[in-house]
């Protein structure tokens, strides 16, 4: 794949720019200092919405709308929130951006801040890798001793404080009602939505928030421009997309790659290494725990809001998982409704009892106990679950099993058979009691 423009991440040989001088010496942070000395926060918002920026955490939201709305609003102070929490913990993208470059995170804090008039954040981020929170924290401190956060930044008016936030609270922990509930101390329960934050968010304040890899963007568009930006990826998707891709091929945990919007499944595995040929594979999930899966007949799919959603999956959690070839789908589909019912916040009832209806029903028929009616109840309980669920959790939790049935219809038809059609499956075992007599 040629060089890419706009790209978040360097050449493996490139050094991490953990330091502050070694950011500083290619370029970081001059795009802030560009905004606090030449233009004026309604600026930036321009720049961005030239652009064309979606939010990178799953939505596509455009960024430009979130920071109008909160700069409009107002009641002060406001606040920023940088979730920089990948819900799915197979997710590469937020703890490397976060280690081989936390300046640009908090140099894209600082401008987005700057302009919906934020004077406080808060870099939200899991807590489990001490090391990486360790060197978070180094840069929060390294930017407050040299003058890019706190009071009059690059001489100008405007101040910020940022505070870290790291907790480990599960797949919930990354949603962005349920994430302002933790930061003011309250149980991770996702909220009804309206209001929204941009109205009243943390601590019932205007509160913005974004993705930690939009936030990287933003340095790049302020300083290269927005139509300079639209020059990579699509019309409707400008710019370059973070996935990690997992599967035969690749090393053990995953690897990251950058690709331009619109790239085919395809071309990302294999700008990965991965394979996915018929051999070794037999479908391909795309968006994490709560995506879909696509057939190796749809890799030519675009990477692509719009696109993934009319093939049954989402951006998400941006894994790309290839699945062995030996998969039962019913059993996959199966294992990760039964995972999304665990993590579950539990608020609402669609989601607390819909997707345990949906992995028990999974189950009963994985296990050669299902009837006809089970496929029925499974349709009807995919419509239940996300049109009734406060949050994206809901909304997109039943998006495994509407793809395996969709796709691979033969494998639920099979199990109402009797029959795995991998031969992976094992029956429900049956019991013999025996009853023994005491003399």
């Amino acid at each position: 794949m040629p060089d890419i423009e706009n790209r978040l991440l360097g050449t493996a040989q490139e050094p991490a720019l953990v330091a502050l001088d070694a950011y500083r010496k290619q370029g970081g942070y001059t795009a802030l200092q560009q905004a606090l000395t030449k233009l004026t926060p309604a600026q930036v918002i321009d720049e961005v919405r030239a652009a064309g920026l979606r939010g990178r955490g799953g939505a596509g939201v455009l960024t430009a709308e979130k920071l109008s709305l909160a700069a409009r609003a107002a009641e002060e102070p406001k606040y920023l929130i940088c979730n920089a929490y990948d819900a799915d913990a197979r997710s590469l993208i937020s703890k490397t951006l976060l280690a081989k470059n936390p300046h640009l995170v908090i140099e894209g804090m600082a401008l987005a801040a700057f302009a919906c008039g934020a004077s406080e954040g808060f870099l939200y981020m899991r807590s489990g890798d001490a090391a990486l929170v360790e060197t978070v924290r180094g840069a929060l401190r390294e930017a407050q001793e040299r003058g890019v956060l706190g009071h009059g930044i690059f001489g100008s008016q405007f101040e910020l404080a940022i505070t870290l936030t790291g907790v480990e609270i599960g797949f919930m922990g990354g949603e962005e009602s349920t994430l302002i509930q933790v930061i003011k101390g309250r149980p991770a329960k996702a909220q009804q939505r309206p209001p929204y934050p941009t109205d009243f968010g943390l601590f019932d304040r205007p509160t913005i928030v974004l993705n930690v890899e939009t936030l990287c963007n933003l340095p790049l568009i302020i300083s290269r421009g927005g139509e300079a930006y639209r020059r990579t990826g699509t019309t409707t998707s400008p710019g370059t997309k973070l996935f990690t891709v997992l599967g035969p091929g690749v090393p053990p945990g995953g690897t990251l790659v950058e690709v331009p919007f619109g790239t085919s499944v395809q071309e990302t595995l294999r700008e990965a290494g991965a394979a996915a040929n018929e051999s070794v594979a037999r479908a391909v999930v795309i968006g994490g725990m709560e995506a879909g899966l696509l057939p190796l007949a749809q890799l030519r799919t675009p990477l692509d809001y719009e696109p993934l959603e009319e093939a049954g999956t989402i951006i998400g959690s941006s894994i790309i998982e290839v699945l062995p070839q030996d998969t039962c789908m019913v059993r996959w589909a199966q294992e990760r409704s039964a995972y999304l019912a665990e993590e579950s916040c539990g608020k609402c009832v669609p989601c607390r009892v819909g997707v345990k209806r949906i992995a028990g029903t999974l189950e009963g028929i994985s296990s050669g106990i299902g009837v006809n009616g089970d496929l029925a109840l499974l349709e009807e309980f995919s419509h239940y679950v996300p049109d009734g669920s406060l949050c994206g959790f809901g909304v997109n939790a039943a998006h495994p099993t509407v793809t395996a049935m969709k796709y691979f219809a033969d494998d639920f038809t099979a199990h109402l058979e009797g029959r795995c059609p991998t031969g992976t499956c094992l029956p429900a075992r049956t019991h013999r009691f025996v009853t023994k007599h005491v003399l």
